[in-house]
Formats: C-alpha cells, structure tokens, sequence
C-alpha cells in the first residue's frame, strides 16, 4: 500500500498521509465496523478503505461518512446496475469503441498531477443508458489500484467538437434517465478529489442545454466548470499537447482505450490470481508470493483480455 515516491511528499502535504497515519486510519475503520456490521460496506480491505481515508485527509469520520453514500447510491441504483460483483470491464467494450468516454493513463496527467477523463458527447450512444451507471461501479473498482488519481485527483475533458442539434436530443434523453444518479455519485460519493470539468469547443448554444445539467451539479463541481471554448492556449497551460488528442490541440494517438485494455487486462489477471484475494495482494496487502501457476493463469488471461478489448 505504499505510495510511488514521487508521490509521498504531495500526499502528506495536501492529505496527511504518513505511514503512521495509514495505519491508524484503517485499524479505527476496521475497529468501528467490527462494533456496527449494520453500517459495513460491500468491501472492507485495507486498499478500498485507504482509498476513502485519503479523499477524507485522513479523518475516518469523514471516510465513513463517504462510504455510506456509496453504499446508498449503491440501494438507490440496485434495479439499474444488478449484482455488483459481476460488473467486468469486457461489457462496456461497445461503449469504448464508440469513444464516447475515455479515461487517460495516469502517465498523462495535468501539470499540477491530476488525472484526466476524455468524454465527447457526440458520441454518446448508449442504447441502455443504465451502462454508465455500471461504468461508474467500474471505475471505482479500478480506483483502488489506483494511487495517481486518488492523492492527484481528476480532470473531467468534455470535447464538444462536432456536437449538434441532434446529439443534444440524445443527451437529454439520456440524462433524463440516469443523469440525477450520475451526478450525485460524481458529487456524493466518488473517493477522490474531482478538480475540474472543462468544457472545449462548446457551440455557442450549449448554455441552454447545460442548464438541464446544472441543477444536479453540486455547488462544489459547479466551481470546479471551465468554459475553453476555443482557447486551446488557456487549455494548454494546464495541460500539456502532447498528453491531449488532436481535437484538443494534442498530439497523443490514444483517447483511453489504452487505459481500459491494460485495466481488463489486470481484472483477468486477479481473477485469475485468485479474485479477491489477489486484488489484495496485488495492492500490498497479502504478505505471500503467487504461486507459479497462479502467475501462469494471471498472464495468460491479461494477453486473452487485451486480444477482447483491442479494435
């Protein structure tokens, strides 16, 4: 559960991380639901636990507090997302291949270290719009393997280049359906900071549309909006071209799939390992090697899972 080193320093400072801090946190967590079961969540491993305690600096009231929304968003949304446990990165491979959302490695960070989420709206095609619900899930899963998003945060890029009329008809139709539950688990329950949402190539009308948005948006991510517009310049002072795809100004082939290959890849490769127990041990937590089969399995899957999700 240790932190790349080029992280620890920041981590400290803006979350007050420290290894003591780490293991009082997780023994209190631990201490508190072995005295309330009725207030445990769905997982209680030291790396998703760590992963609420650092959005909460560290204070496990706070942490709680983040956990039970999850478990709330989780009963409010039981019809649309269905068993939890069973949410595998291959069945969103219809939405990546449209490229309507993409999350972009965490080598791609902004200049101040935060995370970013490529979506373009034009492409936003999901003949069961409870799938993003689902991604949701998804991501959050992956989140714990994560340590860049969770002490450095994330950047949500929505590219409106191309956006019409039309696409604006299926976007309401969608956000009709999912939108209140997508943004309350964006404002309420998300385990990591969310540092910014910035809008490019808006059309000039999109402020009428947007206003369909805002009255799910938290006034904490209503702070966090961005209008670029054109000005690629002012983008390009957060963020680096050559991390951001052309339509940005970038120059980076990759709009997220590598991203999610190299994630289904490692979800086969734990379950392989063993499911649960190699997510543990594979975020430090278990204190035995893999056994040689067991790595034989894991490798094998990653190739026959990066095969599925490549075009």
């Amino acid at each position: 559960m240790d932190l790349p080193p080029e992280l620890v320093e920041r981590a400290a400072r803006e979350l007050n991380e420290t290894s003591e801090s780490r293991l009082a946190g997780l023994a209190e967590l631990h201490a508190y639901y072995a005295a309330h079961s009725e207030e445990q969540p769905h997982r209680t491993d030291d790396p998703y636990l760590l992963m609420f305690l650092r959005h909460a600096k560290f204070d496990p009231v706070r942490a709680r507090g983040r956990l039970a929304a999850v478990e709330r968003w989780l009963r409010d949304c039981a019809d649309d997302i269905g068993d939890i446990d069973k949410i595998r990165g291959p069945m969103f491979k219809e939405m990546m291949d449209k490229e309507f959302f993409g999350r972009l490695s965490s080598d791609r960070r902004t200049r101040d270290g935060a995370c970013m989420a490529l979506l373009r709206l034009r492409n936003l095609e999901a003949p069961e719009p409870t799938i993003l619900l689902r991604w949701q899930v998804w991501v959050l899963k992956r989140a714990v393997h994560d340590p860049y998003v969770q002490v450095g945060g994330m950047v949500m890029l929505q590219s409106l280049t191309g956006f019409s009329l039309m696409h604006s008809g299926h976007f309401r139709q969608v956000q009709k359906k999912v939108g209140q539950k997508n943004f309350k688990f964006m404002g309420e329950c998300v385990p990591f900071r969310v540092r910014g949402i910035y809008f490019v190539h808006q059309p000039s009308w999109w402020g009428l549309l947007f206003a369909v948005v805002k009255p799910f948006l938290s006034a904490k991510l209503k702070s966090r909006i961005r209008l670029f517009g054109g000005n690629l310049p002012a983008l390009h002072e957060l963020i680096d071209p050559a991390y951001l795809p052309e339509e940005l100004g970038g120059s980076h082939p990759d709009t997220g799939r590598t991203w999610y290959q190299q994630q289904c890849a490692l979800e086969a490769a734990e379950e392989a390992a063993g499911g649960a127990g190699a997510e543990a041990q594979l975020d430090g937590d278990a204190g035995a090697e893999p056994t040689a089969s067991g790595e034989a399995r894991a490798a094998a899957a990653a190739e026959q899972a990066s095969e599925a999700a490549a075009p």
